[in-house]
């Protein structure tokens, strides 16, 4: 949301070059990290490997995600048995979770 309370615009705020490294960044973070990968229209969750490397790396990749794409909604789930980082979007933005699923994907 932005001070007014309106929300925030779907839109990126990186440019083309910078994309390109935070999608490889993603996928190597899926390829090393994450044992899982759960997602429907509005959200995905990735299951994390049981490594505190692994819950730091998805602290920082989800936070600096949350800064360039403020409309993304993040978090992490410290379960007894797991742990999980949830990114989700609002209603009307299905399109965009939709594009970065698939780049999740190499």
């Amino acid at each position: 949301m932005t001070s007014r309370g309106d929300p925030a615009p779907i839109a990126c705020s990186l440019d083309a070059g910078s994309l390109t490294g935070r999608i490889d960044e993603w996928r190597v973070f899926v390829a090393s990290s994450v044992v899982e990968v759960e997602s429907d229209a509005t959200s995905v969750h990735l299951v994390l490997c049981d490594s505190e490397a692994a819950l730091v790396a998805a602290a920082s990749l989800g936070q600096r995600e949350k800064q360039c794409c403020g409309f993304f909604e993040v978090s992490i789930e410290i379960g007894a048995d797991r742990y999980v980082l949830t990114l989700r979007v609002p209603d009307g933005a299905e399109e965009a979770m939709a594009t970065f699923v698939a780049l999740l994907r190499p």
